[in-house]
């Protein structure tokens, strides 16, 4: 299935007019495509694919573990080409679980469950990888299965280039 995810990764950035390059496999984890837009390196990107679980609930690799170990390992390829964020990193998330959907990734991320109220519940602890992780991961993009669904950006102090992602995106 990660061929498929990648291929819709790749059909969703080339259809908002990016140029996207697919990185060779080599010994040293990279992510999956340096993203051009008219002929400048703009992202790096990496897609990780959720396969359909058919043992949810009997496996001790929970939904928010599985998306976080995804996160961990996007963060470390994206570390290994791009450690000082020149240019941001963008981690795109296909999901092809029913079981598992955009919020679970903000719970991973953060610990916490959005309620209908528009207050927060925290469901788990965060863990101090995941912390330093973030350091590399500018923006992640939900789909399930060919449908885009929603951006979930870094939303911090830090994430100075939210605003020329953001641009790249909308113009």
């Amino acid at each position: 299935m990660a061929e498929l995810g990648e291929t819709i990764v790749r059909n969703f950035l080339e259809n908002r007019g990016f140029q996207v390059n697919k990185i060779p496999e080599s010994q040293s984890k990279t992510p999956d495509f340096e993203v051009y837009k008219n002929g400048k390196l703009v992202f790096y990107c990496e897609e990780k694919t959720l396969d359909k679980d058919d043992f949810e609930g009997y496996k001790n690799d929970s939904t928010y573990n599985a998306i976080t170990r995804h996160f961990h390992t996007a963060a470390k390829q994206f570390e290994s080409i791009n450690p000082h964020n020149q240019v941001p990193n963008i981690l795109a998330i296909v999901n092809f679980d029913t079981m598992k959907d955009c919020h679970d990734l903000f719970i991973s991320l953060t610990g916490h469950a959005l309620l209908e109220s528009g207050e927060y519940l925290k469901i788990r602890n965060f863990s101090d990888y995941t912390k330093k992780d973030m350091n590399y991961i500018n923006l992640c993009l939900w789909f399930d299965k060919e449908t885009f669904i929603r951006y979930l950006w870094r939303d911090d102090k830090e994430n100075t280039d939210r605003k020329n992602i953001e641009n790249l995106f909308d113009g």
